[in-house]
């Protein structure tokens, strides 16, 4: 008997139990935080921003110069370096599929200087009793040469990963470039022109300007690193090719006072790295929705 009133006042609680439970409720179960998705950069829009940078040149030249006793001809190259900065303005349009379109202009000062020397060989004489000269020396001399400032419009095509752009671009480049022509000595009938021992002279030299029209291709890669501002790291080749340089200069010497006018075609290349910072208007949102 009192095994049967245990058993049964167990069971009474069990029930109780189980009714309670069933009251109270199961609680839910604890949900995770939704994941948002990164923000979308819209490259879609204007910008201006300014850059600076260094540059590293090269030039091929050659040439004749006229004096009092022929016709020489001389050749050479030299390199240049310096530092460079300005400022640019463009337009970005970005596709669905990520690819980015646009165009740019910028104009940067530069101080991109540099000099050669070389020397000049006669190729004809003024008159036949001056003939035995061909094939001497007639002069030695050096130019330095600064590239001042240069311009692009350039074509821009790239892909965006985000707020991440790689491209590559290219287009017309122009500039202005000066410089001096400096004599280092001078040579005549009967006498050689060796630096340092040619005929002594007073004075001798020239200035000249140009003014540069060519082509530049380069690539870059650009960061959004806020939604309306990016970084840039780039590179760009400049090329002047078939520049043609005139100037006369007046060469003071034991003999007398000579002019020499010299014609020169050159070709020069100028290769430049600059870093770039840029305010993006963008127009609306990004093109997709999200982006892997």
């Amino acid at each position: 008997m009192n095994r049967l009133m245990l058993a049964a006042a167990v069971l009474s609680l069990s029930v109780v139990g189980s009714a309670n439970a069933a009251d109270m409720g199961v609680p839910p179960m604890p949900t995770k935080a939704p994941i948002m998705a990164p923000p979308v950069f819209n490259w879609t829009g204007f910008y201006i921003g300014g850059n600076a940078g260094a540059g590293w040149g090269y030039e091929s030249y050659s040439g004749t110069e006229t004096n009092p006793f022929g016709v020489a001809a001389f050749s050479g190259s030299g390199t240049s370096s310096g530092g460079l900065a300005g400022g640019q303005i463009g337009f970005n349009y970005e596709f669905p599929n990520q690819w980015v379109i646009g165009i740019e202009a910028d104009g940067d000062w530069a101080n991109i200087a540099g000099s050669s020397s070389a020397c000049a060989t006669y190729t004809s004489a003024a008159t036949p009793a001056l003939a035995g000269i061909v094939g001497f020396a007639a002069g030695c001399g050096t130019d330095s040469v600064t590239l001042n400032d240069f311009g692009t419009v350039r074509g821009r095509l790239g892909y965006a990963w985000n707020n991440w752009l790689l491209y590559g671009t290219g287009g017309w480049a122009w500039g202005n470039a000066s410089g001096t022509h400096t004599t280092n000595c001078v040579a005549g009938p009967g006498f050689p022109c060796n630096p340092g021992t040619g005929v002594a002279f007073t004075g001798g030299g020239a200035t000249f300007s140009n003014t540069l029209s060519g082509w530049t291709a380069g690539a870059g890669i650009e960061w959004g690193f806020l939604p309306n501002w990016t970084l840039r790291l780039e590179y760009l080749h400049l090329e002047f090719d078939n520049l043609a340089t005139n100037y006369t200069g007046t060469t003071t010497t034991a003999l007398g006072t000579g002019t020499v006018t010299s014609h020169v075609s050159s070709n020069n290349g100028v290769d430049l790295v600059r870093v770039g910072l840029n305010y993006l208007f963008n127009w609306g949102t990004a093109p997709s929705a999200f982006r892997q």
